[in-house]
């Protein structure tokens, strides 16, 4: 039994030793000897994941986000897809947000991208503690913000109820 005990274990040794698995570390390459290609170098800001035009996605996003931000509703609401703005009238949005502009003043940080197809990407972001989720659409070569479902729900019945909720629920600022 004893030997039997060491046979397995200078076995188990010898098999670490000489590393199963192939080299590992910076020593590790592909097999045949051939050199492979440098990692490319992380980018700084937002991480952008592979996929289709995601950066230019990211810009329109980012676009939606400063414009809110900023306070510049028409250039907001511009943004979005010819489905979302037939929800959502212009002046009603305006009207809204410049009554109680929950956006305004406050950054908009995305907290996750994920493409979905060619021309869909999912988007999750973060405003203070309000986490919320949109997507991108590329429709007719461009990238339009696509407001998520709850948004569009707050306009549904008009300018004046989304203000009144708002106001109700202590999301209206002092303007």
């Amino acid at each position: 039994m004893r030997w039997t005990s060491g046979v397995l274990l200078g076995v188990a040794v010898l098999a670490f030793a000489t590393g199963c698995n192939g080299p590992q570390g910076d020593n590790a390459g592909p097999p045949g000897g051939i050199p492979s290609a440098p990692a490319p170098a992380p980018v700084e800001g937002t991480p952008v994941p592979n996929g289709p035009n995601v950066q230019e996605a990211l810009d329109v996003a980012n676009m939606q986000f400063a414009l809110l931000a900023g306070g510049d509703w028409a250039g907001a609401w511009g943004q979005w897809t010819d489905a979302a703005k037939k929800e959502v009238a212009q002046k009603d949005f305006e009207k809204v947000n410049k009554t109680c502009p929950v956006h305004k003043g406050l950054r908009i940080e995305l907290q996750d991208v994920r493409p979905v197809s060619m021309e869909l990407v999912e988007l999750t972001w973060r405003q203070g503690d309000k986490v919320g989720h949109s997507t991108l659409r590329l429709t007719s070569g461009k990238w339009q913000y696509e407001p998520a479902g709850d948004t569009l729900v707050e306009y549904a019945a008009g300018a004046d109820a989304a203000i009144t909720k708002r106001k109700s629920t202590n999301q209206c600022p002092a303007v």
